[in-house]
């Protein structure tokens, strides 16, 4: 467990599940780690393995304030968590960004699209599968308030590149 990622048990905890990790704009691999915190304190970490979860959808257990001395600061239902991505390969911590903030309750789950450490980025859709992905849709949903989808040229047809949603996002 990378240093910064160490945290205890609590009795009271959540799971956030992430539809992907992305460090610089590229997959977390299986020897990364992804935590997390409330102010300066880890509350949860996972190594991310995705061999090893549900389809490929990994969960981060993230533990509360049980009023024990060892989770004294640990998450309060309402409280938003930070996240931090450790990459091993390069032996640096990264904060990310969550394409949704939850606030945290006891034994809730909450499913996240994307975490990712850059902000406003420009995102590729290109239906050859050149791009970051081959659907329209899948790039937005990707998307974050100030990021750029950028389609390729081409005719784009059937699912997730028709009657397009924007969520209300800021995207370019």
């Amino acid at each position: 467990t990378p240093e910064l990622f160490q945290y205890n048990l609590s009795s009271g905890q959540a799971f956030y599940y992430f539809g992907s990790v992305l460090i610089n704009n590229i997959p977390a691999e299986y020897n990364d780690w992804v935590a997390a915190f409330k102010g300066d304190i880890c509350v949860g970490a996972r190594q991310w393995d995705t061999s090893l979860c549900g389809s490929g959808v990994c969960d981060l257990p993230v533990m509360s304030d049980d009023g024990s001395p060892e989770t004294e600061g640990y998450m309060n239902p309402g409280d938003v968590p930070s996240f931090k991505i450790y990459d091993s390969s390069e032996n640096e911590y990264f904060d990310a960004i969550p394409s949704q903030d939850y606030p945290w309750e006891n034994f809730g789950f909450y499913n996240i699209d994307v975490l990712r450490t850059e902000e406003n980025v420009t995102i590729l859709i290109s239906q050859d599968g050149s791009g970051d992905f081959s659907a329209i849709q899948e790039g937005i949903d990707a998307a974050y308030d100030g990021d750029i989808v950028r389609v390729a040229p081409g005719t784009y047809t059937g699912d997730n590149n028709i009657d397009l949603n924007l969520y209300g996002r800021a995207i370019t």
